[in-house]
């Protein structure tokens, strides 16, 4: 038995953290040091172009992650208003659907907002019982699969008066599935309080407080949605005291752009580059005028924030990610391009060159055509799934294959029933090779020349481009508003500074660096913005343009080595398809390329119907995708030489 000087024996003492401040002397020394290193390559500290954008990489990510949220500035949010006029209504003098309408539209355009994009929903019932509202149900299911993102009504009550769906709604909202609420009526905040009174106004004889409990994380799921500090220091930046948003943190973060070139011009390792920041005082701290804490940097440490998102603009916790650039004047440490190559499995699934030493890969997260290949015997979506090449001359290379999970009530999974309708044992998967070459063949089949294609692809692109302008119009505006208020606040601090000196380094030490950091920041985005806008004025591309995007297609899928870029031609294009034994049995192409088609000259399996029967044999209307299955199912029954391929 263990005496009690034994047991504390063996306790572990847990080390404090030593907390070490940085010298202003020290302070002082590195930044002349930087500033000195500026002026001779002042390219080290300038960011370059980027062939990829925040959104691809969000992307990325997104689908590396199930039930990811992608957090969208207003501009980019797709809005709804719903309407609802209640059996019960009448003798309350509640406002008629058109006042309800008018008003929200209203509120709409007090919003900002693009009126003309906003969705209106109306119905009529009672709100009293759940499951008694289709439209309304219809509308709650588009914004679980992002159809929607933000969420207009009259009043609270003109959604919900049960328990059920008040709770639901406020779910949403905590899960950012809701990314905006608002109603005309009643000001919502999303913050705890805001989610208990619109609870309380939801149905106010009901109690349901396990509904508004809101924990930590969800609580930073709230700063990471408006791009705010959330408790965690990002080296290279303060926070701002007012807004929460991220500053980059004047020759600390230059400290780290020189990092970055080490690594990515001067071939440098992690372990040299660590060095070389402790040797240059690298510090950090929260807000600006917090003391500067040295910060040990080590090689893993190094590795950590290289891989970190945050550095190029994109903000992660949990399943939440928010583009800081969409959102404010952001200034990133690194460009896109730059992220990618700096870490192996980026660069391995973009198909670059890693940075740093080894090739090894740690794996392949990144799939292609997720969720849209469609098991053609039980109809259930395929794996996406990955093996690596060990042997031969793709060694290093990954095998792409699509694997049916269904192994209760799919065919490819029972050996006996294959053999009696087939004739033999079904494979449980198909290679990507047999779901990517059908598509190839449609594309080179997208010969026709279409008005109508081209309106729907311009009028869909004038959306987005119009959307972007918006944000690099705000953005431009923003950094304006910011380079004149600091300029004065910097001349007032500067006159201060001049008459009362004594005052100044008492009260007010540092607040020229500080404005004038900002200054620099503003000036940066400026550019930033109007190279935007002036690249959105060639957007749209013309006629000639457009009816070469399909060769341009499929020469990417024949020569890059870009996961990402193959997965975005390939969604581009693709809506779903149906793979059967190393077949592909029908494809449906999203609009507009399903209109360019021409069906004649697409090759068939033996004893087929042609493209051009089944396809007017078909209508191409989504709601009739199940049917043309079951009509598919006697054809299935022969095993095609070829590919047999259905447009829809």
């Amino acid at each position: 038995m263990a005496t009690d000087t034994e047991d504390d024996n063996t306790k572990k003492t847990r080390k404090k953290r030593k907390i070490v401040t940085l010298s202003e002397q020290k302070r002082l020394k590195t930044e002349r040091a930087v500033q000195q290193r500026m002026q001779d390559n002042p390219n080290v500290f300038k960011l370059p172009a980027s062939k990829r954008s925040i959104d691809e990489l969000t992307d990325y990510f997104a689908k590396q992650q199930e039930s990811v949220i992608k957090i969208l500035p207003k501009e980019k949010r797709k809005y709804v208003i719903y309407l609802r006029k209640s059996t019960d209504d009448e003798a309350k003098q509640v406002r008629s659907l058109e006042d309800q309408e008018t008003e929200c539209l209203e509120l709409a355009e007090h919003m900002k907002l693009d009126v003309s994009r906003v969705k209106i929903i109306s119905e009529s019932g009672s709100a009293k019982k759940s499951g008694n509202r289709p439209i309304f149900d219809r509308m709650v299911e588009g914004f679980k699969t992002g159809k929607y993102h933000g969420l207009i009504s009259w009043s609270p009550d003109r959604l919900s008066r049960n328990m059920k769906e008040a709770g639901e709604l406020i779910e949403m909202v905590d899960l950012e599935q809701i990314q905006d609420l608002a109603f005309r009526t009643y000001q919502f905040e999303n913050n705890p309080n805001g989610k208990m009174l619109l609870g309380i106004l939801f149905a106010t004889s009901k109690q349901y407080s396990d509904k508004l409990s809101v924990d930590v994380s969800r609580g930073t799921s709230g700063n990471i949605k408006d791009g705010k500090y959330n408790g965690v220091v990002k080296k290279g930046y303060y926070v701002d005291k007012d807004s929460g948003h991220f500053i980059p943190d004047g020759y600390n973060w230059q400290l780290l752009r020189e990092a970055v070139d080490m690594r990515l011009n001067q071939a440098k390792g992690n372990e040299e580059i660590a060095n070389f920041l402790n040797d240059s005082h690298f510090s950090e701290h929260v807000h600006a005028d917090d003391e500067y804490r040295v910060v040990k940097m080590t090689k893993n440490k190094l590795g950590n924030l290289f891989e970190d998102p945050f550095y190029f603009g994109l903000y992660r916790h949990g399943e939440t990610m928010a583009n800081l650039i969409d959102l404010y004047d952001f200034l990133p440490l690194t460009t896109v391009d730059e992220y990618i190559l700096l870490n192996r499995e980026a660069a391995d699934d973009f198909g670059k060159q890693y940075a740093g030493k080894g090739s090894a890969s740690a794996g392949l997260e990144y799939g292609l055509l997720r969720g849209k290949v469609i098991c053609d015997f039980c109809d259930s979506n395929m794996q996406f799934q990955h093996q690596e090449i060990k042997r031969g001359k793709n060694t290093g290379k990954w095998l792409i294959s699509y694997y049916c999970r269904n192994r209760q009530n799919c065919v490819r999974h029972d050996e006996k029933r294959a053999k009696e309708l087939y004739g033999k044992k079904l494979k449980k998967s198909v290679r990507g090779k047999f779901v990517v070459d059908p598509v190839k063949e449609m594309l080179l089949n997208c010969t026709k020349e279409s008005e109508q294609a081209y309106k729907f692809y311009i009028d869909k692109l004038e959306v987005k481009v119009a959307q972007e302008k918006a944000v690099a119009k705000r953005k431009l505006s923003e950094a304006k508003s910011s380079v004149t208020e600091n300029n004065r606040q910097y001349a007032k601090y500067q006159d201060f500074q001049r008459d009362f000196p004594k005052e100044y380094a008492k009260h007010h030490n540092g607040k020229l660096e500080y404005h004038q950091n900002l200054i620099n920041v503003a000036q940066a985005n400026i550019k930033v913005a109007n190279t935007e806008l002036e690249r959105l004025k060639n957007a749209l591309p013309t006629r000639e343009q457009f009816y070469e995007l399909t060769r341009s297609y499929l020469k990417t899928i024949n020569q890059t080595r870009d996961l990402l870029e193959l997965d975005a031609v390939l969604n581009e294009v693709v809506l779903n398809l149906r793979a059967g034994d190393d077949y592909v049995s029908v494809i449906k192409l999203n609009p507009p390329y399903n209109m360019l088609v021409d069906l004649g000259k697409i090759s068939t399996g033996r004893e087929l119907p042609t493209g051009l029967e089944l396809y007017n044999f078909i209508t191409s209307e989504a709601d009739y995708f199940t049917d043309m299955c079951k009509e598919l199912e006697a054809i299935r029954a022969y095993q095609p030489t070829d590919t047999a391929l259905v447009v829809l």
